[in-house]
């Protein structure tokens, strides 16, 4: 293990401390007010200004920006956590295609972070100039401004940059060093597939929709998870009984909100199962994805708050999604 990973697993183990525990979650769900739940975070350590209180995105994406910056004092080589970077850049892509042609542009739409910073992919879509983005990135944004317009299809415009993600997350696992890397993004394009499926059924997609869509992967053989997706309900459980995702099923039967519960939960332990692999990347790896966890838990929390959402629902909403 390098020195540079020394220290900075030595940093990161510092920072878990300020993680919000699952005490800390039950805290921000049983506040009265959105207020209380600002002042747990701030004595968690998030540095929330009193002017950005109403506005609780702006709190989260500093939150987020405040994480990458530290891996960025950590890490020299940040190409270690694409599998995790690129999602942004494919959603930021996916909203200044849309968003420039539909003449929808917003800046709350783009997710800091990523290896490309929206205004440049924004800048590539307004001068139609894709060249100097990385080489699966621009067949993928040409691809998709050329069906865009043609159709004025938006979920085609989604489909293509979602696939393209994927495919490039998977190419990102098989060629890292990290096993959590190789099992996180795994893990994600067969889940996804899944749940690509799952939708396909409910909205009445065809055959050719689906193998347009999917993305090969280990866990999954993608030509039976296609044919099993239009025979009756039954045949697809009967398939996942073979599978990883067994134990899966019964969450599936009940929804597929309560399936991606299921996957965000499996998520975290393969990610408590690697953060202890001292002489590796992953402690710092697992770390950025618990603070995306922790995030998105947030997000759900004060959304709640300043909506005024009951607290059971919360709890209903969350009860899977922390441990």
């Amino acid at each position: 293990m390098s020195k540079e990973y020394v220290y900075a697993v030595a940093r990161i183990r510092a920072n878990e401390l300020a993680l919000l525990s699952e005490k800390d979650i039950r805290a921000l769900i049983d506040c009265e007010k959105y207020e209380d739940c600002i002042n747990i975070l701030r004595n968690k350590g998030w540095e929330i200004r009193d002017t950005e209180l109403s506005d609780y995105s702006r709190l989260l994406k500093k939150e987020k920006t405040k994480v990458w910056q530290l891996i960025s004092e950590l890490v020299s080589d940040r190409t270690i956590f694409n599998v995790i970077l690129l999602p942004v850049d494919y959603h930021n892509l996916k909203a200044a295609i849309k968003g420039y042609i539909t003449e929808t542009l917003s800046s709350e739409i783009f997710l800091p972070g990523g290896t490309v910073s929206y205004e440049f992919l924004l800048k590539c879509v307004k001068e139609n100039d894709f060249s100097k983005l990385p080489f699966n990135m621009k067949k993928t944004a040409e691809t998709a401004v050329k069906k865009l317009i043609h159709t004025g299809d938006g979920q085609i415009c989604d489909s293509i940059i979602d696939k393209a993600l994927l495919e490039v997350i998977r190419f990102e696992g098989q060629n890292s060093k990290s096993r959590l890397i190789s099992r996180y993004s795994e893990f994600l394009i067969a889940s996804t597939n899944i749940k690509i499926a799952i939708r396909s059924r409910i909205l009445g997609k065809s055959k050719d929709f689906l193998k347009s869509t999917l993305v090969e992967c280990n866990s999954l053989d993608i030509e039976k998870l296609i044919d099993v997706t239009f025979e009756k309900e039954e045949s697809l459980f009967a398939y996942l009984k073979f599978t990883k995702f067994m134990d899966a099923i019964p969450f599936i039967k009940k929804s597929l909100k309560m399936f991606e519960h299921w996957c965000e939960n499996k998520i975290i332990e393969l990610i408590n199962y690697e953060k202890y692999n001292y002489f590796s990347v992953d402690p710092i790896i697992a770390y950025v994805l618990e603070k995306e966890h922790e995030i998105k838990i947030v997000r759900i929390i004060l959304s709640a708050k300043l909506n005024h959402i009951d607290n059971n629902l919360i709890k209903e909403r969350l009860r899977s999604m922390y441990v």
